[in-house]
């Protein structure tokens, strides 16, 4: 195996790593609060393998709340469709606030050109 072949395994180890530790989590949290949206977005999650911007702030929110253990930034955030695009542009700053980790740095360039700013760092 050259290096690269070991990179390339090591670095899909490492998401299927993240991808568990976000289901774990949310699964966690659906077992903690009996919610629709947080069942759907599980389901969502479990098959997509990423969130759209409303569901990572309904999760991200609640497993801030409900102190489970989780890495905001193992969640992937899609904006390629239109509408995920829209939801974004339209969130209230606090919401764009909670899901800023998960946002990839393109994603986040992308948030501050639609008129949103980046959380300041207290």
């Amino acid at each position: 195996m050259t290096q690269i072949q070991a990179q390339k395994k090591l670095e899909r180890m490492m998401q299927k790593m993240r991808l568990e530790s976000c289901l774990k989590a949310l699964k966690k949290l659906t077992e903690t609060e009996d919610n629709d949206i947080l069942s759907n977005a599980l389901e969502f999650y479990e098959k997509n393998k990423f969130l759209t911007p409303k569901y990572a702030f309904v999760v991200l929110w609640r497993l801030r709340r409900h102190k489970i253990d989780h890495n905001s930034s193992f969640f992937k955030v899609n904006l390629k469709r239109s509408k995920y695009k829209d939801d974004l542009r339209n969130m209230e700053i606090g919401r764009v606030h909670i899901i800023w980790p998960a946002l990839t740095s393109a994603q986040r360039k992308q948030a501050i050109r639609m008129g949103h700013l980046p959380p300041s760092r207290i």
